[in-house]
């Protein structure tokens, strides 16, 4: 008896929960460099894998969190 050909799945794009320096960078707009800058400074919340530095989505927002500037309200 032969079998039913079954539908493949679709793949799903699958965002990762830590992400490297160079992909962050990519999602974030913050070059390598200063991620890299900002991980040595310890200015940014990261886990150390091997020799890897990876990031959470939380890190940067964290980040931004602390350094963005406020408007000016005019009254």
């Amino acid at each position: 008896m032969a079998r039913k050909r079954e539908m493949a799945q679709p793949i799903l794009d699958i965002v990762p929960m830590l992400k490297t320096v160079e992909e962050m960078s990519r999602f974030s707009g913050i070059g390598i460099n200063k991620l890299r800058e900002m991980i040595n400074n310890r200015e940014i919340e990261f886990v150390r894998n091997g020799n890897r530095f990876l990031l959470a989505d939380r890190a940067i927002w964290d980040w931004y969190d602390r350094n963005c500037v406020q408007p000016e309200t005019r009254g």
